[in-house]
């Protein structure tokens, strides 16, 4: 008998976000299949993955994870060790994000919330949020226009009063605010963007369940080397 996971369990056993996980399902990189309107994962399939991700090495730190996607995007940075710049400029090389993504995990907490259709334009006016993904896509030149939804990084010590200025609350499924707490200790590399840099956008695309968005993001990804 074929033993099977939830997307709950599924996303425990590989130390994920339920939404990685089913950002890896819709992008097929991770095989499921729907039973009984609830999708399930091969129990064998979790563990092949996680000795594949095992293998290409632990996450990043937060604050190592933005100086590399700050890197990649050909941005240089300030105030991290030669040594480190170094191997995370190696990383990029010999790797490429599509294959480090994984690896970038704790850049943020990835966070789904409802917002009144009439408030997302003041959410993406606020100063406190660097917008991302779809709400980034046009300004850095990729194919996508956002409709009625936000996307963007906060501070993980201004979430609260974010949440509580914009009268959000937590989505059930996937909502129309997806927001991406960063730890305050890595806040630095973004405290004064508008927008998140290339390779986090195109990363936070990747990793987006809408088939279209996914396919835009990867093919950024590898774009970059070139840029």
């Amino acid at each position: 008998m074929i033993d099977l996971l939830s997307l709950p369990q599924a996303a425990s056993a590989l130390g994920l976000s339920s939404s990685r996980i089913q950002a890896l399902v819709a992008q097929g990189r991770l095989p499921a299949s729907k039973i009984g309107g609830r999708w399930l994962i091969e129990r064998a399939a979790v563990d092949r993955r996680r000795r594949e991700e095992s293998l290409r090495g632990r996450p990043f730190a937060s604050h190592n994870a933005w100086a590399l996607l700050f890197l990649a995007s050909g941005e240089e940075i300030d105030g991290i060790d030669p040594s480190v710049r170094s191997r995370l400029r190696r990383a990029i090389a010999l790797e490429g994000l599509e294959t480090l993504g994984p690896r970038l995990v704790r850049r943020a907490e990835p966070l789904h919330f409802d917002a009144h259709p009439g408030e997302i334009s003041h959410i993406l006016d606020d100063p406190v949020l660097v917008r991302s993904g779809i709400s980034a896509a046009g300004a850095h030149g990729l194919d996508l226009t956002s409709g009625p939804e936000a996307d963007g990084y906060v501070r993980a010590g201004s979430l609260e009063k974010f949440s509580a200025d914009h009268a959000l609350r937590p989505a059930r499924k996937a909502g129309n605010l997806h927001l991406r707490a960063v730890p305050d200790s890595a806040w630095r590399f973004l405290q004064d963007a508008a927008l998140a840099p290339i390779a986090a956008v195109a990363l936070d695309l990747a990793e987006d369940p809408d088939p279209r968005s996914s396919r835009v993001g990867r093919a950024a990804l590898r774009d970059l080397p070139s840029r």
